[in-house]
């Protein structure tokens, strides 16, 4: 059904590229290394700066009022792509209140059709007298 021998022959192959592996370590090479140091040292010195100049006052001014509680809720939520989706959710929303499929009852037809909210209850089912009874009400 397997070829159970000649499985084993493939993981031990595989075995040995595995521990060959490992007798030499990875070494990243130099030139990546200085990079990556030197953009290290250029990110610091940037944001040594902007709190030095947050201290003195100058630089850009703080975020108040509706801008930063904005920021805040935007970034809360999940950014632009989040925004985006709830404003598509907010539309299809409005839209299937506005004009909603057959399937579902119109909520504007049933507010208009009724003249008074005591036709409304009584179309419901429930005996108007009953809920407008002082022992309800107690």
């Amino acid at each position: 059904m397997t070829d159970k021998e000649g499985a084993q022959e493939d993981m031990s192959d595989v075995d040995a590229l595995f521990a060959s592996a490992r007798e030499v370590p990875p070494q990243m090479p130099k030139n990546l290394e200085q990079a990556i140091l030197r953009d290290a040292a250029q990110v610091q010195a940037r944001r040594l700066e902007a709190q030095t100049q947050a201290r003195s006052g100058q630089g850009a001014t703080p975020e108040r009022g509706l801008h930063r509680i904005w920021r805040q809720f935007s970034t809360a939520i999940g950014g632009w792509p989040a925004l985006g989706g709830l404003a598509a959710a907010s539309l299809v929303g409005l839209w299937v209140g506005v004009a909603p499929p057959a399937f579902l009852p119109d909520p504007v037809e049933s507010f208009v059709a009724y003249s008074s909210g005591a036709q409304l209850i009584s179309e419901q089912g429930y005996d108007v007298s009953l809920l407008m009874s002082e022992e309800v009400f107690e």
